[in-house]
């Protein structure tokens, strides 16, 4: 051992001094190089004879000269990369270009092993080896390699700054314009092919600037020329893929023909799963993108060729098999956006291609990604399929612009006493329609004159409309120019303040010691002689028909605030409902009595025949956390199956319909006598005592929908326990679906039932990450157990066979969320919802419920404040403590809240319930609350939406 040792450090104080003397030449080489650029350009012979001695230097056998020499070309600071490139672009030499492209290559791309890999796909994978020790010492290799490869990638940047990118691609198109056959000039295009395409995929601009040389279609003669060349082919591929992914050389190249040279590459590389296959595949998915590259691939018989090798899929392994299906399957879906790629697509060979990869397709997690592939390109070449039910939605409003100025008194009061009634007279009706995307404020608050008759009589609006305006323009209020009157009827709404004088004059005080929004609202309320004839629309509501007739022009806006003070001062600050719908029901009724009372109030836009047995109890649920679903990847890839079958082969299923809100809707409509006659009947719900009949167990479930914040609009029977469900979209409209919440009966126990909801529009949902649709048995709840439970397995959410009506976009297809129920009794009525309801009329009981049993010292105020599309009321509630001398409620501070804007989020207004009870509850942090603050609350913004069930 001793003997080893020291022929070892004999051995390195022998090379010491060779090292050294190697480090002086190569020092002395580059100072020789960086003397030469500054000599005069025509010293042809130095230049050659120096960056030949460089090469050579390169490509030794010694490692230590070799790695020396790429050390002093990787020196930011040594300039040797910007020399060369100076030479490159000056000389007129072919032998010192030839050299210097050599050095380059040497220099930024990684050396080509032996046999199959080269150096660009050595650089692309990485290393992947990590340091390993052996025999108790570290092999140093792999971190050499790693040093070596970081300043190879930081020398690639440094050569991209000083636009090396550039002279590299004006060298090419010199090159290939002296197209001969020169080795010299052969061998210089191959070295200036594998720079460019290591410089591709880290030059983020590198496509724009092959356009703004001139290289595309060089870049294209060159591939066509090469294809069959193996040293060639991998690095023009990994150039024409960064081309394909910009817009403008992708149009440049398939104007070229890049289409059909892929299809002779893709014959040429044959079915052998290598990384040239790879990126053609990759390539040809970029370009797919482009829908004349479709058509140019469904004409050159490329379609074919792709569907050949997709077939092969099983002769392939590993990660490789995976990316070269993922390539295809995503051309084919590209493919699928034309009619042309569809009709390519959809003939009988290629389906059973498809289907066959289904069929086979091992049962392993990476693979679920290639199935749904699968079966999205089969059901979107397959012939349309439009959901079965009419493309308008049964529910709808007239929803006619309603502007200043018309003749429109909409929503209207039934009567005149509710209409004279300050605390429940509805001053602005608010609504937000997704069709027409407008706002309209103040409906009530139009008087009635006729357009023509304003136009007369405003000249301003005239000029608008003269000059090319259109009159609902010219007559909308701009909610950013609100004027003072239009402010001040917002007072009535803060009663618990005092009067409006007292209201403006806390206003003032408080603008004044902080900065307040309506400080320049208040510096022109001082001028009140100069108010505009807007003030009879803006406040006409807060006064009596007789007050208003009394009124004469001259002394109008006296009047009006004499008016104002007259109500607020004769109101009574005391805790009430003033909510109409509250009307006339006992105080100390029971939370059913009241329920019921206040549904049958409620309009709906399809009429409802029952209310819904969950809500009528309460909603109750589990108060401890449930767990989340596990998603089973056999049974989704089942049932993914199971849909492509369907699309495949329709008739083989059933399809009989067994509920159709459409057709009820109809009949209801023929039948004016019983749609008369159910407006003011009493909404009950009987299904304690239907449960105690005898059934006989049906072939089939019965449904209902027609309840409080029901949706469901058809059922389909398509499998014994198997059932198409399509829920009602938005009003006016065939889009937004996604709440869910229905009545099932006379199942059957123990048997699991299939539900498809097939009209989802979300590309994802949260069914994918662990929820679950919640189930209610009202036998479960008559003994005693919670009423709403998490339920439902085999949970799947995945794309179907049903396409958009009525879209320009004809590869858009619906989403499905399918789950299995096991019903836990037979002869049962269930109820099975997105999330666990919250309905407009268990808020309005609550209300009621809360306003008759406050704490001591509660002030809470319900009100109404505005009405919504179909009249039906927007609460307001006003929650504080009582006002007293030692602590006014005029020095509290206030704090708004909302919820529910979208009515398919439940669990807003839950959480709404949840605050509501806290803040009146009798805790000593509810009083402290009450006492500091005043809450001004609207816990169900979007009421149309909770009721209709959209």
């Amino acid at each position: 051992m001793q003997n080893v040792r020291k022929r070892t450090t004999l051995r390195q104080r022998t090379h010491k001094p060779y090292r050294m003397a190697e480090d002086v030449s190569a020092e002395c080489l580059f100072e020789r190089l960086r003397a030469f650029q500054l000599r005069a350009p025509d010293a042809t012979e130095a230049a050659r004879s120096i960056t030949a001695r460089i090469n050579s230097r390169l490509t030794s056998h010694d490692k230590h000269v070799r790695q020396t020499t790429l050390d002093k070309l990787w020196n930011k600071q040594s300039c040797s990369i910007q020399t060369l490139i100076s030479i490159l672009e000056n000389t007129r030499d072919t032998a010192t270009s030839t050299y210097i492209t050599s050095i380059l290559r040497e220099t930024l791309c990684l050396k080509q092993g032996k046999g199959k890999k080269n150096a660009v796909a050595i650089e692309i994978q990485g290393l992947k080896k990590q340091e390993i020790k052996k025999n108790g010492k570290e092999n140093k290799s792999p971190i050499v390699k790693r040093v070596n490869n970081t300043a190879r990638q930081q020398c690639s940047q440094n050569f991209i700054a000083i636009n090396g990118t550039q002279v590299m691609l004006r060298t090419l198109v010199t090159t290939h314009a002296k197209r001969d056959s020169n080795v010299g000039t052969e061998l210089m295009l191959q070295d200036l092919v594998w720079i460019i395409a290591a410089l591709a995929p880290k030059d983020p601009k590198f496509a724009i600037k092959v356009k703004m040389v001139g290289c595309v279609r060089t870049m294209h003669l060159i591939f066509k020329g090469h294809y069959t060349d193996s040293k060639l082919i991998f690095p023009l591929l990994v150039i024409l893929k960064q081309l394909a992914k910009n817009v403008v050389t992708t149009s440049i190249l398939i104007r070229d023909g890049i289409t059909a040279t892929y299809e002779r590459v893709l014959v040429s590389l044959g079915y052998i799963p290598t990384a040239r296959l790879r990126l053609c595949l990759d390539a040809i998915d970029y370009f797919s993108k482009n829908k004349v590259c479709c058509m140019h691939i469904v004409k050159t018989g490329l379609c074919a060729v792709l569907l050949r090798v997709f077939d092969r899929w099983d002769r392939y392994e590993g990660r490789m098999r995976l990316k070269i299906c993922a390539h295809i399957l995503q051309t084919l879906q590209h493919l699928c956006n034309i009619r042309t790629g569809r009709r390519a697509l959809c003939t009988k060979k290629h389906v059973q291609i498809l289907h066959r990869f289904c069929s086979q397709c091992p049962d392993e997690a990476e693979f679920d990604g290639l199935l749904a592939r699968v079966c999205s390109v089969i059901t979107l070449c397959l012939k349309r399929q439009a959901l079965p039910v009419p493309a308008s939605s049964p529910a709808t409003f007239n929803l006619n612009p309603i502007i200043k100025g018309t003749n429109t008194s909409w929503p209207c009061h039934e009567d005149e006493e509710d209409a004279a009634n300050s605390d429940a007279k509805t001053i602005n009706s608010d609504f937000d329609d997704d069709q027409t995307n407008s706002d309209i404020d103040g409906m009530d608050d139009f008087p009635d004159i006729d357009v023509d008759e304003k136009e007369k009589n405003n000249e301003t609006e005239k000029r608008h409309i003269k000059s090319g305006e259109s009159i609902q323009n010219a007559l909308w209020i701009n909610p950013n120019e609100r004027d003072i009157e239009d402010l001040k009827r917002y007072a009535i709404y803060f009663k618990e303040f005092g009067s409006y004088n007292k209201q403006m004059k806390l206003v003032k005080s408080r603008s004044s010691s902080k900065g307040f929004i309506l400080e320049d609202y208040l510096n022109q309320s001082s001028n009140s002689k100069n108010i505009p004839t807007s003030l009879s629309n803006s406040l006409c509501a807060l006064l009596t028909n007789t007050e208003y007739e009394l009124i004469s022009e001259s002394t109008y806006a006296t009047s009006v605030f004499h008016s104002c003070n007259r109500i607020y001062e004769s109101a009574s600050i005391t805790s009430c409902s003033y909510l109409k719908i509250h009307k006339d029901i006992p105080k100390y009724s029971s939370f059913q009595s009241v329920y019921c009372t206040i549904a049958s109030k409620v309009r709906s836009v399809i009429p409802f025949v029952k209310v819904a047995y969950p809500d009528l109890m309460g909603g109750k649920s589990v108060n401890h956390p449930e767990p989340l679903n596990k998603m089973e990847r056999t049974a989704c890839r089942s049932k993914l199956l199971s849909c492509v079958d369907k699309a495949i082969n329709p008739e083989a299923y059933l399809n009989e319909v067994v509920y159709d809100l459409d057709q009820l809707c109809n009949s209801m409509a023929s039948d004016n006598s019983s749609q008369k006659s159910t407006d003011n009947l009493l909404l009950t719900n009987t299904d304690e005592q239907d449960i105690s009949k005898i059934n006989t167990f049906p072939s089939r479930l019965n449904f209902e929908s027609r309840f409080e914040s029901g949706n469901l609009r058809k059922a389909i029977q398509v499998g014994p326990r198997e059932y198409e469900l399509i829920l009602m979209p938005d009003v006016n409209s065939s889009k937004r679906h996604q709440w869910f919440y229905f009545e099932v009966r006379d199942m059957q126990q123990g048997r699991p039932y299939v539900f498809n909801i097939v009209n989802c529009e979300k590309s994802d949902s949260q069914f994918n990450f662990g929820m679950k649709p919640v189930l209610y048995s009202v036998k479960e709840a008559i003994l005693g157990k919670p009423g709403w439970v998490r339920a439902g397995t085999e949970i799947c959410y995945y794309r179907n066979s049903y396409h958009y009506a009525n879209q320009k976009n004809h590869n858009k297809c619906y989403l499905t969320v399918t789950f299995n129920i096991e019903f836990p009794h037979a002869n049962d009525v269930c109820y099975v919802a997105y999330h666990y309801p919250f309905t407009y009329s268990m808020l309005m009981t609550r209300v009621f419920q809360l306003s008759s049993h406050l704490p001591p010292g509660t002030y809470l105020r319900a009100e109404n404040l505005c009405y919504s599309l179909n009249n039906n009321e927007v609460p307001l509630l006003t929650i504080t403590a009582e006002d007293n001398p030692s602590n006014p409620i005029v020095d509290r501070d206030t704090i708004f809240l909302t919820a529910r804007v979208h009515p398919g989020e439940s669990n807003a207004s839950w959480v709404m319930d949840g605050t509501l009870g806290c803040l009146l509850n009798d805790s000593d942090s509810a009083a402290a609350l009450r006492a500091k603050y005043v809450f001004k609350i609207v816990p169900m913004l979007n009421v149309e939406g909770v009721i209709n069930g959209w």
